[in-house]
């Protein structure tokens, strides 16, 4: 039977300049990930729920607006 692999959290003070650059660089990467991820949901559910209330909205038996007389508008002058 295997044995459990050892534990592998490396502590932030033992790491050399690079292991840090890394690490800084990772944690900033998860957490822009995480905030795209979120975004993305958001305007999925943004993008359902306007689909929704347009399709509960359409009544197939009312005809599109048709335009029956167009009149000039007088344009008022400023003093």
């Amino acid at each position: 039977m295997p044995s459990e692999p050892p534990d592998r959290r490396v502590r932030f003070s033992n790491l050399n300049w690079l292991g840090k650059s890394v690490y800084v660089g990772a944690s900033v990467l998860r957490v822009a990930a995480k905030a795209i991820d979120r975004t993305a949901d958001r305007v999925n559910r943004i993008a359902e729920e306007s689909r929704e209330a347009y399709l509960r909205e359409v009544d197939p038996n009312i005809e599109d607006a048709k335009v029956i007389e167009e009149t000039p508008r007088e344009h008022r002058s400023s003093p």
